[in-house]
């Protein structure tokens, strides 16, 4: 598939001038940086609650294809598969939503003969985010086919809108292109924005009129504020600082995007003020991405690596944005090797 191969090289280019390595699962990519000498052994996956720094509210992130939710000071896992990725919060932070990989025997056409097929689809599966039974809410297998072809998407980047009414994804059909689209999830209708697109990385504004996506249609990837209420009309941030922006997020009270910027071989969180076109660089270590405000906007959780291994951090930002320091970034996960290409998700 073109659009996703091409998405992946992008990422791949990003990875190389990191020195590092990039591990790629359908069309997701994230930074998994190697090290120098051997890796450090990588915990056993956490089955039980595990104990970390207490933060405000709840956080979802994926470890080794499963969501975790740390709470009240301890993380435990909420599936078990192992093959789920990019979880999303409800506003009220009760409900969880992600994707989930799977396949499907099939045919398809190569190099003009039918040949049988494993197919690869990604479904939106959504629980309480305190445990419990699932529901497909959009299902990847689209079409069941006697002759085999079955008609298969991927369903990326589930993000709820303010009001909890609507789904903003993005869609590849296998056709090339990662449209954005909005599902209503009362009237099971989808409008998609856009006709062809590069996007991914899908974030509502709080007051519920605009989604932010990370574009990769040019050479360097950017980021667009997209309009809900009107199809093709996005707007890219063009005041950014020089490189690769990519998978932008909403402060709550609307002022900011936080987003993840990589340069001369580093990935730093930057955030970038709407009204004034000021952008401010809050981490420096040049291996910080992946970056969404807590539900107060006072700190900010991302994912940082550290000798091979990728942790979920959290850090106040104390005066950053009005031009102070942040404080030290706390360190909440414990080594067992983070999904660099799934975004946290914070809420109440």
């Amino acid at each position: 598939m073109i659009g996703r191969h091409r998405r992946e090289l992008i990422f791949g280019a990003i990875a190389a001038a990191l020195a590092v390595a990039y591990v790629a699962a359908a069309s997701q990519v994230g930074p998994v940086v190697a090290p120098a000498s051997a890796p450090t052994p990588t915990p056993t996956r956490p089955a039980e609650p595990v104990s970390a720094p207490r933060v405000p509210g709840a956080i979802a992130f994926v470890l080794r294809g499963d969501v975790y939710v740390l709470r009240d000071g301890k993380y435990s896992p909420l599936t078990s598969e192992g093959r789920n990725s990019q979880p999303h919060l409800s506003p009220d932070g009760t409900t969880l939503y992600f994707s989930r990989q799977e396949t499907v025997d099939g045919k398809r056409v190569v190099d003009e003969q039918v040949v049988n097929a494993r197919l690869a689809f990604s479904s939106v599966i959504r629980k309480s985010a305190g445990g419990g039974s699932e529901e497909v809410v959009l299902n990847g297998l689209r079409a069941r086919r006697a002759d085999g072809f079955h008609q298969v998407s991927w369903f990326l980047g589930p993000a709820l809108s303010p009001d909890g009414k609507r789904l903003a994804i993005v869609e590849d059909d296998g056709d090339g292109a990662a449209d954005l689209v909005i599902v209503d999830l009362a009237a099971r209708r989808s409008t998609p924005l856009s006709r062809g697109g590069e996007l991914a990385d899908p974030s509502w504004s709080p007051d519920g009129k605009t989604v932010a996506v990370t574009t990769y249609n040019t050479l360097t990837p950017g980021i667009l504020l997209w309009p809900v209420d009107r199809p093709g009309q996005a707007q890219r941030l063009a005041a950014l600082p020089d490189g690769d922006a990519y998978r932008p997020s909403h402060s709550p009270d609307g002022r900011w995007i936080l987003y993840t910027l990589r340069r001369d071989g580093r990935n730093d969180l930057h955030a970038y003020e709407l009204a004034t076109k000021r952008d401010v660089q809050v981490t420096i270590d040049g291996r910080s991405w992946n970056g969404v405000f807590s539900p107060d906007g006072q700190w900010v959780a991302f994912l940082r690596e550290r000798n091979g291994t990728i942790d979920l951090y959290a850090m106040d930002l104390g005066t950053a944005l009005e031009g102070g320091a942040p404080r030290e970034a706390l360190k909440l996960t414990h080594g067992e090797g983070l999904d660099g290409a799934s975004r946290p998700s914070w809420r109440p």
